[in-house]
């Protein structure tokens, strides 16, 4: 990649030279990441929980109860699971916490502009800290609970790093972009992906090399092969700069995907190779080779459904959640490509980079869900901010011109922007956060307001002595009412047995307030209870599913001094799929 200092504008550049301009730039991107992390923790416990959320933020806390960790595809990476595990130790498990990390790490993306600094302009670098701050999909899921934008975030870093590091010649952004680079691969199984989108946007950046250069009398196997001689000359004195960071690599993936633990299963554990270094060999070959296996033996199989039906489900989510910053790009990388000298390689490569990625994301995802389309913004993040930048530069220009119409309808262009992003940022990730009619929202995010129950609940289970809550229902003829569970020590380590997913989000929550639990298959039983616990959970009864199944009416005649609850555990119920749960509360119990 060649360095493009030489492509900007003569005045842009001598200004770049200036201090206290340059001061100006880092100032305002550094505020531009405060503001970020501040819109991201601002009410980020006020959701329910998504069942996804809950199902992993469990087992982080298992894990942090326990010691006992492994990698099983089902949760996804261990980035999240191992780091959440310390929040809760610090800080106490809550939604809040639970989405912390996520929080913080997406809010100080918007610092990786400063590495840009010799590729774009200072006001590209602000716009681009905009774009990264406020783009309504990628603070939807910065305020949830998942790996996908840290997966987007690290691998931006990592680019942003490695092209600091070229540019500079300096040794440490290399480790840096390394380091970042490791914590994707540690975060969830697509990081495989950004690999292959690079190589293809490199691809067509050594094209546009050749094609400017032209073969010659050379010919074109002869210009290819300078190319690659130069190229070669050039990485040759950092081989051991290579060499090093290769081993740092290896050495953090290592670390996360490592077991832990004296019960996990896989061998040897963290904690064993430590006390023995003789195993090393062992713990390495387990936490690469041993995870690999694991991983394509869950994650392997790709898209099996149609892949227009796949787009047809992703499109509306980029035109809720991007739409004004695909815009944008469109427009930075054809300006940025067909003005000036030539194009410039991180604007095209970021550019190819998201193209690929939109390409590629209906192909190798099993599910169509919302958040697969993080990983197509992100990247364009950096032609957006050309564009948005272009659009501001005119208008500027344009009032020191003295040319009212055109300053004018950039203003009104920027006016229009900040305006549709902000309202559809405030109403996808605070206003509707929880709705159906919300593009960014997937299916198994709760559509109840729950959380003033959920506060009760706690009260009750803090106050309460012996069984907290009991849980009702599993007809063997109905796959989907599972709240009983036959053997509850099976929910210790996932995938848990049966009667534990079915509970989602309700387990998370019982599991952080301390709860004690049971659970019944039979409703004599509970009609039998002399002092039944003080909180009985059970399925409600759907208008969607014909089936017979176990539901709050068989226990409804049991249930006097009762206040009873019905909930969604889905965004609503779907066929037989049963979202509607009951929750019974003593009415005369006591409550912390």
């Amino acid at each position: 990649m060649a360095s493009e200092t030489e492509s900007r504008p003569s005045t842009a550049t001598a200004r770049e030279t200036l201090t206290g301009y340059a001061s100006r730039t880092e100032l305002a991107v550094v505020a531009v990441a405060l503001f970020a992390v501040a819109i991201r923790l601002v009410g980020l416990g006020t959701r329910v929980a998504h069942q996804d959320e809950a199902r992993v933020a469990y087992w982080a806390y298992r894990y942090m109860e326990t010691g006992v960790y492994w990698y099983r595809p089902i949760v996804h990476g261990p980035f999240l699971t191992i780091v959440d595990a310390q929040v809760f130790e610090l800080l106490g498990a809550s939604d809040f916490t639970m989405r912390l990390p996520v929080a913080l790490i997406s809010g100080l993306l918007p610092l990786t502009a400063l590495l840009f600094r010799d590729r774009l302009r200072s006001a590209e670098m602000i716009a681009y800290a905009l774009v990264l701050a406020a783009n309504p999909l990628v603070l939807y899921y910065s305020r949830f609970y998942r790996n996908d934008v840290l997966l987007a975030g690290f691998m931006l870093a990592a680019f942003a790093f490695y092209v600091r590091a070229y540019d500079t010649r300096k040794a440490r952004h290399l480790y840096l972009g390394t380091a970042a680079f490791a914590l994707a691969v540690t975060t969830k199984e697509n990081a495989l992906v950004y690999p292959v989108c690079w190589l293809g946007a490199t691809a067509l950046l050594w094209d546009h090399r050749l094609f400017t250069r032209r073969a010659g009398e050379a010919g074109l196997l002869g210009t290819v092969w300078a190319q690659v001689r130069t190229t070669a000359r050039s990485l040759a004195d950092w081989w051991h700069h290579f060499a090093l960071a290769a081993v740092e690599f290896l050495a953090v993936v290592v670390f996360f995907y490592a077991p832990r633990g004296e019960a996990a299963v896989p061998s040897p554990t963290l904690g064993e190779t430590l006390r023995d270094p003789t195993l090393v060999p062992a713990l390495v070959e387990e936490a690469t080779l041993g995870s690999w296996d694991a991983f394509t033996g869950q994650w392997g199989s790709g898209n099996t459904d149609s892949y227009l039906a796949a787009i047809r489900d992703f499109i509306p989510v980029l035109e809720t959640g991007a739409l004004v910053l695909v815009g944008f790009a469109v427009v930075g990388f054809l300006v940025d490509r067909y003005s000036g000298e030539r194009p410039r390689d991180a604007v095209a490569f970021a550019s190819y980079w998201g193209i690929f990625s939109f390409l590629g994301y209906p192909v190798i995802v099993s599910n169509h869900f919302p958040w697969e389309m993080v990983h197509v913004v992100v990247p364009l993040v950096i032609p957006a901010a050309v564009g948005l930048a272009l659009v501001a530069r005119v208008g500027f220009e344009s009032v020191t011109d003295g040319d009212a119409v055109s300053a004018t309808a950039a203003g009104l262009v920027v006016l229009l922007v900040v305006a549709q992003v902000g309202a559809t940022a405030y109403g996808t990730s605070f206003a509707d956060a929880q709705s159906g009619d919300n593009e960014l929202v997937q299916y198994a995010q709760s559509s109840s307001e729950m959380k003033p129950l959920l506060g009760e609940l706690r009260r009750v289970v803090e106050a309460n002595d012996g069984i907290d809550a009991l849980y009702y229902g599993d007809d063997t003829d109905f796959d989907g009412d599972e709240f009983y569970a036959p053997d509850p020590e099976s929910h210790e380590t996932p995938p848990a047995g049966d009667g534990w997913f079915e509970r989602l989000p309700f387990a998370w929550y019982m599991e952080t307030y301390g709860a004690e639990t049971d659970s019944t298959d039979r409703a004599e039983l509970i009609a039998g209870m002399d002092d039944k616990p003080p909180i009985v959970f059970a399925f409600g009864e759907s208008a969607t599913c014909t089936d017979e199944y176990d539901n709050a009416g068989d226990i409804d005649q049991y249930m006097d001094g009762y206040e009873r609850h019905e909930v969604q555990r889905f965004a609503h119920d779907s066929g037989c799929i049963v979202s509607s749960v009951v929750v019974y509360v003593d009415e005369d119990a006591p409550r912390a």
